[in-house]
């Protein structure tokens, strides 16, 4: 277990530049081992994540080459109908777990797909009973699951209220069914921004996606998917740590390459940033965020913006006034249940902070205390609670080594940046907190 201390901080006006976002790679990656011909993915982001991705497809039978550090070339399944049983491993990605799922159900050969201990307890059976729907043979509603298609297509109904993954791996894998796939929707669609993203993925590789309705979706099958290379966008969520570090740190932050144009919900992210009483300049793939003297609370809605929840929820602590989050509760069902977990790290500082299922409350301005704080294995609330460390120095993050699955290197942009982070004897800090 890696353990880091926040020190101090020096920070003064700093520009960055995102790694590729992991949102867009997982997806490119995904219709990459399904295309006809050979797609190249440029600014492709390292981490567990997407090496888990492009391993997984491998093993499905796409051609994968590394033509350098961030550069892979990806040719697309040939045969889909391989010799004895095909395992894969999605470690501790969810997305990949779901998206692995429904890509293998175009395999006419039997697939095992497993994972993490922590993504065995993820929820899988409405992946798959929609799979079962249609026509594809599935041992199991949770991981590790075993499967055989092919994917024949048809009509189901699937429930997207817990997450909206689901549809974009069933999306994915209908480009290539042996018929058409209708999808009517049941409940309300969470994180909706990110069935967006799926979608415009789907168009820069030539395929189609009908909106029959609000609620009703209808993708052709066999479908002809051209192999593009394309320049994987900056990560928006990851923008956020350094756009909430710049506020913390009484100064401001120019981000280069800003991606405007993503349907990612988090791109608007700085909107609730103005709104709190922060300056936002946009120009040109630029984003810089000002301090301005003071930021107040704020109420928001984040059902769309689910992965910066807890950046959201480390600022308002410093903040005047109260700020309230709802319609979240689709944040159980992450790498933690990054409602509790969140919360009751941060009741550790001293913080006024309530939570219901699906909302959060906090209270700014309370006199909190350095303290060590547990990633619970989450790489968003380990990268969102180095941020307290800004205003309280001596913040210890337990488990910090989770950064690892979405940004390896965070550790080594805040240092860039002028936050000094320390190396901590995991050890020691038992025998002083009395374990």
């Amino acid at each position: 277990m890696t353990t880091k201390k926040i020190v101090s901080h020096h920070i003064v006006d700093p520009e960055v530049v995102m790694p590729g976002s992991k949102y867009l790679a997982n997806r490119y990656i995904a219709l990459a081992a399904i295309a006809n011909g050979e797609t190249v993915l440029r600014n492709l982001p390292q981490n567990d994540d997407i090496e888990a991705a492009l391993d997984a497809v491998g093993k499905l039978g796409a051609t994968v080459r590394h033509l350098s550090e961030k550069e892979v070339s990806i040719r697309g399944i040939r045969e889909y109908k391989q010799q004895g049983t095909v395992k894969l491993n999605c470690r501790d990605s969810g997305t990949l777990s779901r998206f692995v799922t429904a890509l293998a159900s175009n395999l006419e050969s039997e697939t095992v797909i497993d994972a993490s201990k922590q993504m065995r307890q993820r929820p899988m059976a409405e992946v798959a009973q929609s799979l079962r729907d249609l026509g594809v043979e599935v041992s199991g509603n949770n991981l590790p699951i075993k499967l055989k298609g092919p994917l024949r297509g048809g009509t189901i109904s699937l429930d997207t209220s817990r997450s909206s993954q689901y549809l974009s791996a069933l999306l994915i894998a209908s480009l290539k069914a042996k018929s058409d796939t209708r999808i009517k929707l049941v409940g309300k669609t969470v994180s909706s921004s990110y069935v967006e993203l799926t979608k415009e993925a789907i168009k820069k590789f030539g395929g189609r996606v009908e909106d029959i309705s609000s609620s009703e979706l209808l993708v052709k099958g066999e479908q002809y998917l051209s192999a593009p290379n394309i320049d994987v966008a900056g990560d928006v969520v990851s923008s956020s740590y350094f756009m909430v570090a710049a506020l913390l740190g009484k100064t401001s932050v120019t981000i280069r390459g800003f991606d405007f144009n993503s349907p990612q919900g988090e791109s608007l992210f700085y909107g609730i940033l103005s709104k709190m009483g922060a300056e936002v300049e946009c120009q040109a793939g630029t984003l810089k965020v000002s301090y301005t003297g003071s930021l107040r609370g704020t109420e928001v809605d984040m059902g769309n913006m689910p992965d910066v929840v807890p950046t959201l929820v480390v600022l308002a602590l410093f903040v005047e006034g109260i700020t309230h989050i709802t319609n979240i509760a689709h944040l159980a069902f992450k790498e933690s249940n990054r409602i509790v977990d969140l919360c009751e790290q941060l009741n550790k500082l001293g913080a006024e902070i309530t939570y219901s299922k699906d909302s959060i409350t906090v209270t700014g301005g309370q006199n909190l205390q350095a303290t060590t704080l547990s990633s619970c294995h989450d790489h968003r609330l380990a990268m969102s609670f180095a941020l307290i460390g800004i205003r309280i120095p001596g913040i210890v993050i337990e488990d910090a080594q989770a950064v690892e699955k979405s940004f390896p290197l965070y550790w080594d942009y805040l240092e860039k940046i002028g936050i000094e982070v320390a190396d901590v004897n995991s050890q020691l800090i038992g025998v002083q907190n009395g374990g």
